[in-house]
């Protein structure tokens, strides 16, 4: 409920400014948000949610407090049963920004890139609810199998589009206490991440380095189907490196400047920080805190990661890099900039792609997660 709120608080906040003209507390307008969210997006009923909030400011803030409280609430129900009912009211409009809420200048952003219509196609995926994505481990159980399993428990999966070990799963807690999760047959790893793990197709006897490890998902991933072969997990956090599973492997650095000794592995991923624009849907306080400025700056930090690491790579060995994020100055940019200070070719990332330089997931097009993968062989 507090996420739907975040996700909606532009809208919440334009429809309280036709209610009164005088500043809200912000505990009040917290408090009108959750209560508005409960009303527009949740099956409880209208009246329950109205008499609770009510009751609840009456007695934590006085009968004054509490009878403002009601009155915008029954207000915006019967603007919003107007609305619905194809009659006029004070909270119909055409502007995106408050249609979706979201800031004003992500719309025109991306207006001038995808058009208007496009952009409301795009707005609308980035406001569903979210679900949860599983990876199954396919060395030690098949997909029918966990499937079977889960919703022989009552928990109802549906099959990934793109990574044959993904199950998507609507609630997530009953997952996590079942015994397929504690004996590590399956992991908590959305879609699209999953499939930067497929795109390094480690050799036997590759030498890997995950190089912004974070808390180890993807080392995780890689250790799963990996050959042959040995995974370093580096990151510059110790308490996100706490959580890998990588016994003797693990190394606290600092990607910029690697401690290792040039050409020293055959596949570096470099699953770099960077706006998460792609994750808006799961994380909406994203596009309340990012800045326009965020985008081009992280553009500029993932090519001098990606120049940093390059040395460190042998000749003939490949680099994935990827991004939670569709913007430009992140991902094919990224790589036009890097080729004036290194060589090599992009490969095809994904065997389901065909002759393709690199994989972007559009959230309007794939309907998951904004993501960004691109493979860079050496030469």
């Amino acid at each position: 409920m507090t996420a739907g709120a975040i996700r909606w608080k532009r809208y919440f906040e334009w429809a309280l400014s036709l209610y009164t003209d005088r500043p809200i507390a912000s505990d009040l307008r917290y408090l009108l948000w959750l209560s508005l969210y409960q009303v527009s997006f949740m099956k409880k009923a209208p009246y329950h949610v109205v008499n609770e909030v009510v009751a609840y400011t009456k007695k934590e803030k006085g009968k004054r407090v509490a009878n403002f409280v009601n009155a915008v609430l029954r207000q915006y129900l019967r603007d919003r049963d107007v609305l619905q009912a194809g009659g006029d009211s004070r909270l119909a409009t055409d502007d995106l920004s408050i249609q979706y809420s979201f800031p004003g200048w992500i719309i025109e952003r991306w207006q001038k890139r995808f058009g208007r219509p496009k952009t409301a196609e795009l707005l609308s995926v980035l406001n569903k609810t979210p679900g949860f994505t599983l990876r199954v481990n396919l060395k030690n159980i098949s997909v029918e199998e966990t499937a079977r399993q889960l919703e022989a428990d009552g928990i109802k999966t549906r099959r990934g589009v793109f990574s044959p070990a993904a199950l998507h799963v609507e609630k997530l807690a009953p997952v996590l206490h079942h015994r397929l999760f504690k004996d590590n047959m399956i992991a908590i790893q959305d879609e699209m991440s999953q499939l930067v793990g497929l795109s390094l197709d480690p050799q036997p006897g590759d030498a890997i380095l995950d190089a912004c490890a974070g808390s180890g998902t993807k080392t995780h991933h890689i250790q799963d189907i990996r050959a042959e072969g040995f995974v370093v997990s580096m990151d510059n956090g110790f308490k996100r490196l706490r959580l890998v599973r990588n016994k003797g492997n693990v190394l606290l650095g600092d990607a910029l400047h690697p401690p290792f000794r040039e050409r020293s592995f055959d596949i570096i991923l470099v699953d770099a920080p960077c706006s998460s624009f792609g994750i808006i849907g799961k994380h909406p306080e994203i596009k309340w805190r990012k800045r326009a400025k965020d985008i081009g700056s992280f553009g500029d930090s993932q090519v001098k990661l990606l120049g940093a690491l390059w040395d460190i790579l042998k000749t003939g060995g490949r680099i994935v890099y990827s991004v939670c994020s569709f913007e430009p100055e992140e991902t094919t940019d990224v790589i036009e900039r890097l080729r004036k200070s290194a060589k090599f070719i992009l490969e095809n990332p994904l065997p389901f792609l065909f002759n393709k330089e690199y994989f972007l997931s559009l959230p309007h097009e794939t309907g998951m997660d904004g993501f960004f993968i691109a493979k860079l062989r050496k030469l």
